[in-house]
C-alpha cells in the first residue's frame, strides 16, 4: 500500500472483527503505519519486486483469507497474487478490463454503451492515421495511466509535434474529444450487487492541476434530475465488465451538450483525491471500511442501500496543487463549511508545479445543501487559499502570495 493512514486505517477498521491485517507499505508512507503491530516497511515498493517477495514470503508463513489492494498501480499485481495463493476476489482478467483502457472501452463498446471514437496507439503511424480519420482534437493518455498522468490534448499539428518530441507514452490510447461537463459515480459492490451509489461532477476538470487551478467536486442529491439516470448507466457499465463480487467502483462520463452518456473510463477502486471523506460527509458511509469489511468480515458489513445522498445533505472537495517554487506558508482558520482538512504540503520543501491529479499540497472536505451551494463554497475556499498560501523564489520572483485561482 502507498496511500497516507488516513485514507486507509486497516488496523481500525479490522478492530472489531477478529481480522488481522498485515501491511506492505512503502517506505514513503511506512511511519504513518509504524504503530500497526503487522506493518512492514518496503523501500522498493513500487518496482524492484520487494513488494511481490514479501507478499510471497508472507503468504508462505501466514496463509491469507484476502488480498486487499486499494491503489490502482497496485490492482493488477493484487489480482495476481490472488491467483498464485488460490485466494477469493477479483482476478487479473477482471482487473484488466478495469486496468486497460482499451480493453474496457472495447467491452463497453459491445455492450451497446457508447464510448469515444479511439484506437490503441504502439508507433506514431497510428496516430497519425487516426488524426487523418477524426480530426483535432483528440486526447492521448498511457492506457494503464491513472490521476490524469501522462494525458495531453491535442487541439491541433503544433500540439502533436510536441508530444511526439517528447515520445509517445508507453501503450498509449487517442480517442477524440468529448465535450461536456464530467459526472463521477462511486459505489460500492458487494455480494455482486451494487449496494450503494454516489453520483457528483466536477468542479474544473482533471488536468487543472497542470494550470494552477483547483480540482474539486459536488455531490448530486437524489432529487438531481441526473441522478438516477447516472446511476441506471453506472450499472450497465458494471455489467459490461467483468466487475468482481466485491469491489468499490469510480466511473467518470461526459453528458454532452445534446444530452448523450459517453464513458470516460472506470476504475474497480475508490475515486481518489478526498471522494471518500466526501460521501462519508454527507451520508456517514465510510466506503473504503464497508469495501474492507466486504472483503475480510463479510458478516460485519453494514447494509448500505443508499443510492445518492438525501436532498439538503451535499458534500464535495476541493485540492489546491503545488507551484513551482518554495511553500513558504498554507492558510489557516478555514470556513465554517470545511467539514475536514488535509495539508500534505510541508512549509519550506521546493515543488515542480503540479504533476498528478492526486498529488496536492492542501485538501478540504466541504458542505452543502446541493451541489450548486458545494460549488459556490468552492469558490470562496479558492479566495480563501489564494489569500494565505504563500509561495518563494517562483520563477525567480520574491515573495508574494499566489494568484487567485478560478
Amino acid at each position: 500500500m502507498d496511500s497516507d493512514y488516513a485514507d486507509t486505517p486497516y488496523d481500525k477498521w479490522a478492530a472489531d472483527t477478529g481480522v488481522r491485517p498485515h501491511l506492505l507499505v512503502s517506505a514513503d508512507k511506512f511511519p504513518q503505519y509504524r504503530h500497526v503491530p503487522d506493518a512492514l516497511s518496503l523501500p522498493g515498493y513500487r518496482q524492484g519486486g520487494d513488494a511481490e517477495r514479501a507478499a510471497l514470503d508472507l503468504a508462505g508463513r501466514t496463509p491469507p483469507d484476502a488480498v486487499l489492494a486499494r491503489m490502482e498501480g497496485d490492482l493488477l499485481r493484487a489480482a495476481r497474487l490472488r491467483e498464485l495463493l488460490g485466494v477469493p476476489g477479483q482476478d487479473f482478467a477482471s482487473a484488466l478490463a478495469f486496468r486497460d483502457k482499451v480493453r474496457m472501452k472495447t467491452l463497453v463498446r459491445r455492450s451497446g454503451l457508447e464510448v469515444p471514437e479511439f484506437a490503441p496507439v504502439r508507433v506514431a503511424f497510428d496516430l497519425f492515421g487516426f488524426v487523418r480519420e477524426h480530426g483535432y482534437p483528440v486526447v492521448v493518455k498511457p492506457a494503464f495511466g491513472s490521476g490524469s498522468t501522462g494525458t495531453q490534448v491535442l487541439r491541433g499539428p503544433a500540439d502533436l509535434d510536441r508530444l511526439l518530441a517528447g515520445g509517445l507514452p508507453e501503450h498509449a490510447e487517442v480517442e477524440r474529444f468529448v465535450e461536456g461537463p464530467m459526472y463521477v459515480v462511486d459505489g460500492l459492490v458487494a455480494a455482486g450487487v451494487p449496494v450503494a451509489t454516489f453520483v457528483s461532477r466536477y468542479l474544473n476538470d482533471c488536468l487543472s492541476f497542470r494550470d494552477g487551478m483547483y480540482l474539486g467536486s459536488a455531490q448530486l442529491t437524489r432529487d438531481h434530475p441526473l441522478t438516477d439516470r447516472l446511476i441506471g448507466y453506472a450499472r450497465r457499465v458494471l455489467d459490461a465488465l467483468p466487475t468482481p463480487p466485491c469491489t468499490t467502483f469510480h466511473l467518470e462520463v461526459f453528458h454532452t451538450p445534446d444530452d448523450r452518456l459517453v464513458l470516460c473510463e472506470v476504475g474497480s477502486r475508490t475515486g481518489g483525491a478526498l471522494t471518500a471523506p466526501a460521501i462519508r460527509a454527507a451520508t456517514g458511509i465510510d466506503l473504503d471500511e464497508q469495501w474492507f469489511r466486504a472483503q475480510a468480515a463479510p458478516e460485519s458489513v453494514t447494509e448500505a442501500g443508499v443510492h445518492g445522498v438525501a436532498p439538503g445533505r451535499s458534500a464535495g472537495w476541493v485540492v489546491f496543487y503545488p507551484e513551482r517554487g518554495t511553500l513558504a506558508a498554507l492558510p489557516t482558520d478555514p470556513p465554517p463549511f470545511v467539514a475536514e482538512e488535509r495539508l500534505r504540503g510541508t512549509v519550506g520543501a521546493a515543488y515542480q508545479g503540479g504533476e498528478k491529479s492526486g498529488m496536492y499540497v492542501a485538501g478540504y472536505v466541504l458542505t452543502g445543501s446541493d451541489d450548486q451551494e458545494v460549488e459556490r463554497h468552492a469558490q470562496d475556499l479558492a479566495r480563501w487559499y489564494a489569500a494565505g498560501v504563500r509561495w518563494t523564489g517562483r520563477h525567480g520572483e520574491g515573495d508574494r502570495a499566489t494568484d487567485a485561482l478560478n
